[in-house]
């Protein structure tokens, strides 16, 4: 095996009688509760620059631009 195998985990498949595929894995660690975990899962850190600018775009939000006017002219109405 190359030395890039080495403490990696691999995979074995089985092609034919003569013939295997050997892969290095990629492994993902489980949540707590055994489920894989998500990206969207794990917390954003922003730098304060960047939570200032956030917090100042919800205490003053921009005006709509066309194309947010234009989808929501679109958009369903709720049933009501």
């Amino acid at each position: 095996m190359p030395k890039g195998f080495s403490n990696a985990t691999i995979l074995i498949e089985i092609v034919n009688d003569v013939e295997l595929v050997i892969r290095k894995a990629k492994v993902v660690p489980l949540s707590p509760s055994g489920e894989p975990r998500f990206f969207e899962e794990e917390p954003l850190v922003l730098s304060d620059e960047d939570r200032d600018a956030f917090l100042a775009a919800l205490d003053n939000p921009p005006e709509p631009n066309e194309a947010l006017k234009k989808l929501m002219r679109g958009a369903k109405k709720p049933a009501g």
